[in-house]
């Protein structure tokens, strides 16, 4: 599954309305909370773990993104 699709998913939203740009800010429903179904399932989903300095960064789309680069994962899980 794309990460597109995992945020869409979670966030109760077509995958369309998920850009680089999508944040809590902009992004309705996407609370506190949200964003801590979003840090385990993407965890899940990619066998990675976050570190806690990573878990902060995390404040967009294009965050989860550059994050699971630095990880080690490609452009096709995008």
């Amino acid at each position: 599954m794309k990460l597109k699709e995992i945020v869409a998913g979670v966030l109760k939203l077509p995958a369309g309305d998920i850009d680089g740009q999508a944040s809590p800010q902009n992004v309705p429903g996407w609370t506190s909370l949200k964003q801590v179904e979003l840090i385990t399932t993407i965890e899940e989903a990619y066998q990675v773990k976050f570190t806690m300095k990573e878990m902060k960064s995390l404040k967009s789309y294009a965050a989860f993104e550059n994050v699971l680069r630095g990880k080690g994962i490609g452009d096709e899980a995008f």
